[in-house]
């Protein structure tokens, strides 16, 4: 796959799903519904790459590593463009079929990227990678738009401090 241009989650209430719109750079878009169910597994898997980051290891107490946690998640998603709107000229890699409902995913954690992989309902596999601010920008986005679907899954990062952005929620 080639790189990240942009990341939009929105919820669908018909469907009551999140729709995830993945854009690369060579303009192709990948349109996934993630579950309320698979968002639980996943926040799981999201936590524990944070707890391998090496600064926040050589912390022993937990609520000092919960508070650290959350002001580099703070600072992370204060400094990522979530105001550009979706891209519109790309090219709709599930145009046939519709989203493609992601049913397992692999986390990858990096010393610098992290690689995700979503397997779909369908057999195909995902994959994308993020950095630490893209990491953040994903968490956020997981958290902005699972609290809009009202799907009280209780999900924080560090200290639980979260803005949600009106509207869809982008990281551009």
């Amino acid at each position: 796959m080639t790189a990240l241009h942009q990341l939009t989650m929105s919820y669908m209430p018909e469907e009551d799903r999140i729709l995830f719109r993945l854009t690369t750079m060579d303009k192709k878009e990948y349109r996934l519904h993630l579950t309320r169910r698979f968002i639980h597994v996943l926040w799981g898997a999201l936590r524990q790459t944070f707890a391998k980051d090496a600064e926040l290891a050589k912390i022993v107490d937990k609520d000092v590593q919960d508070a650290v946690l959350g002001m580099k998640h703070q600072e992370a998603v204060q400094n990522t463009d979530f105001d550009t709107p979706p891209v519109k000229d790309t090219v709709d890699t599930t145009s046939n079929s519709g989203p493609l409902l992601v049913v397992g995913g692999k986390i990858h954690p990096g010393e610098k990227i992290t690689g995700v992989v979503f397997k779909t309902a369908d057999g195909a596999d995902i994959r994308f990678n993020l950095n630490e601010q893209l990491m953040h920008a994903f968490c956020h986005l997981i958290v902005s738009t699972s609290l809009k679907a009202d799907w009280k899954l209780d999900l924080a990062m560090g200290d639980g401090n979260v803005v949600v952005p009106k509207g869809d929620a982008v990281v551009h």
